[in-house]
């Protein structure tokens, strides 16, 4: 007869006591790194994780822990490591900080696939969970995981199931993909909240709900309406050639697109493909991009980042702490950002082949991760019918009632610079009030560009209300391309106008640094950010190992987008927001009308791009009504608020811009005298009055 076995009293006393050690004070990302072995029997990296692999998931999951946040909202593509944060998560839970969590996915079939591919090889590969899984059948199923101190279900997303469940922490894993059911996030919120403080949930997915790129308009669902309510923050890394400090993220204040040649064969795209640097224009290839994300950080609405890599500001305080990680970040995209380049022009020649969008949506939205707006239809202009719209209420030079401010830009061409004068109104509605040539040689001629000081930048409009009142402009911008040397003229000739105190800086809208006269710069990347000022190194030796060191402000712009703007302002015909009003003399005398014909001088291609129509065509016209709106959109036209709106965008009788020229006169005369007291009493020596005011004039200048 056998004798029984029994029990280590050892083992025992051990086990019970360990019961009563706290736990371990660590945070996600920091007992990820510790324990998290990655076991991918299905193929791809076999070891321990390492954070500074994926070094954008590790704020994310530092928050998981934190009390500061409630919610933890992450955009990504596919392949990017966001669904590792729940495993870390899930992980750490086990092992270190028990307590209940539900995680949702799209259907039921997922749920299956994903707990047999991912989480039961995970928890056979870590000890901390395989340990803690209890032995009865019904603790260990493709739905329900029982832990010796809690308990983790895996459910599809239906509104039962949300209904139903309660626990303090919740993973919604692909939450766009989720049926119709309203506010998920709503739901969810209400599954957690009696756990208070300690709740927490993480929502991971592809941006595919959302609409566009307009947050107030196009997220209003999903990830990205999570993502709106968030502290918004972005990936921002530094340039290995030039220094400078921008982020891949497409709302940020310095975009990094991808770019690429649009000609030639798929394999040549994929060869030739780089990221684009906004502030120098340097060419970023794949082999780089790990350096990159090794110094990479996160920044948060609230916070500015320089150039230099400097943040300053404090983050916005706000329940859900929001992180967009696009494609081009993602270390783990096979083929890298040759293979991204090549798939989207793939799918871009099957839209323009077939008029289907679905594979292009499918690439933006899984690959790069950036919500996708269909592509624009456009319809045909014809300069003759703008032409006929034209007002004779409406005369050059003159301000018409409905204006709020004025901008000016010019376009610099081989021998004058074509400039443009346009006044806007509430909600963009828009006029036309000069234009007109400055004869030069802007490549050479610095004598040239100063002219246009008091040709433009100084200029004053009077208001057509007969008063005898006057309006300054607000801003002014100008081309700094074009012929060799133009460029450089451009710089310099800010340069002298910014020691002279003829531009002011007025400090910074959404981001971007905004200055009274700027140079601008159309970018060639398709997938260009919409505006960004960047600080190119405009020296003649430009040092591109330590940083930029550019003082000139330069705003680049995706000249597509903004030319899609215009065509749709172009193609109201009755009054309202964003109608443009054209005076009757900028007609000919007969058609065809030639400053009309230059606005319809370019058609957008199934790609987005906008070209001539034909080699011959002039777009003078097109080009410095887009650059106004460039002006315009910098200093915040979109976000004006006009039932209180700044004082410069004001109605006339409160408008800090409006003034009479007797004003301007009467300041004039009294600083002279000023000046000559000055002088007559530093040769008697008597001792000198205040200084005086500036006068109206230098004021506005």
């Amino acid at each position: 007869m056998t004798e029984p076995e029994f029990a280590s009293a050892w083992v025992l006393a051990e086990e019970a006591l360990a019961a009563l050690k706290p736990p371990e004070r660590r945070t996600v990302a920091e007992f990820a790194e510790m324990r998290r072995v990655l076991a991918n029997e299905g193929g791809g990296f076999v070891g321990k994780w390492r954070n500074d692999q994926v070094p954008y998931v590790v704020e994310p999951m530092e928050c998981l822990t934190s009390l500061d946040h409630l919610t933890v909202a992450v955009i990504g593509p596919g392949q990017s490591a966001k669904t590792t944060i729940a495993e870390n998560w899930l992980l750490h839970a086990v092992a270190s900080d028990p307590a209940n969590l539900l995680w949702y996915m799209q259907t039921d079939q997922a749920v299956e696939a994903y707990v047999k591919s991912r989480i039961n090889p995970m928890i056979e590969a870590h000890e901390d969970m395989a340990s803690r899984l209890g032995t009865r059948s019904v603790d260990d199923s493709l739905h329900f995981k029982n832990f010796r101190t809690m308990r983790a279900e895996f459910l599809p997303a239906t509104k039962r199931n949300l209904i139903n469940k309660s626990a303090p922490r919740i993973v919604a894993d692909e939450i766009d993909a989720y049926g119709e059911m309203g506010d998920v996030k709503a739901l969810l919120d209400i599954r957690r909240q009696t756990f208070g403080r300690q709740s927490m949930i993480l929502a991971v997915s592809h941006p595919d709900k959302a609409k566009g790129m307009n947050p107030a308009r196009d997220w209003s669902e999903g990830i990205m309406a999570m993502y709106a309510d968030s502290d918004r923050r972005v990936w921002y890394w530094r340039c290995p050639h030039c220094g400078a400090w921008s982020s891949p993220a497409p709302i940020a204040a310095r975009v990094m697109a991808l770019d690429y040649p649009e000609e030639g064969t798929l394999d040549d795209i994929e060869a030739e493909a780089r990221l684009l640097c906004p502030v120098s224009q340097c060419r970023i290839s794949d082999a780089e991009r790990r350096g990159m994300l090794a110094s990479g950080r996160w920044v948060g609405d609230g916070q500015t980042i320089a150039e230099d890599g400097v943040v300053t500001g404090e983050r916005a305080r706000r329940a859900t702490a929001g992180f967009w990680i696009t494609g081009t970040m993602s270390p783990f995209v096979l083929g890298g950002i040759g293979a991204l380049a090549r798939a989207k022009a793939k799918a871009e020649r099957e839209f323009e082949m077939t008029g289907e969008d679905e594979t292009l949506r499918q690439v933006i939205v899984k690959q790069f991760g950036i919500p996708y707006a269909p592509p624009r239809s456009v319809g045909l202009l014809l300069g003759t019918d703008i032409a006929d719209r034209c007002s004779t209420d409406l005369r050059l030079g003159a301000v018409p009632e409905g204006v709020r401010f004025i901008t000016a830009f010019w376009d610099v061409q081989i021998a004058h610079f074509d400039i443009l004068v346009r006044g806007w109104g509430v909600k963009g509605e828009s006029w036309v009030i000069d234009r007109f040539r400055v004869a030069g040689d802007p490549a050479t001629s610095p004598e040239d560009w100063d002219q246009l000081v008091e040709a433009v930048v100084l200029k004053t409009y009077p208001l057509a209300d007969g008063s005898g009142r006057h309006m300054a402009l607000r801003a002014v911008g100008y081309d700094s391309g074009g012929q060799p040397g133009v460029s450089q003229q451009a710089y310099d000739a800010w340069t002298r106008w910014r020691k002279r105190q003829l531009v002011k800086r007025f400090g910074t809208i959404a981001g971007r640094d905004v200055y009274s006269v700027i140079p601008t710069k159309g970018s060639s990347a398709l997938m260009a950010p919409r505006l960004s000022v960047t600080y190119p190194d405009t020296s003649a030796q430009a040092n591109k190992k330590f940083g930029s060191n550019g003082t000139v402000p330069v705003a680049v712009f995706n000249p597509n987008t903004f030319k899609d703007d215009l065509n749709g302002q172009l193609q109201k015909a009755d009054d309202g927001p964003w109608s443009v009003h054209f005076p009757a003399a900028l007609r000919a005398k007969a058609p065809p009308h030639p400053w009309f014909e230059q606005l319809v001088a370019e058609i957008r291609l199934p790609s987005g791009r906008w070209e001539k129509h034909s080699r011959s065509a002039r777009n003078e016209a097109l080009d410095t009504m887009v650059g106004n709106h460039v002006v315009a959109h910098l200093h915040g036209l979109n976000r004006i608020n006009w039932e209180r709106p700044p004082s410069w965008a004001a109605p006339w009788d409160e408008n800090s811009l409006v003034f009479t020229p007797e004003q301007v006169k009467a300041a004039e005369v009294a600083s002279v005298f000023s000046t000559l007291a000055t002088v007559v009493s530093a040769v008697a020596g008597v001792p000198q009055p205040p200084s005086p005011r500036r006068s109206l004039s230098s004021r506005l200048a």
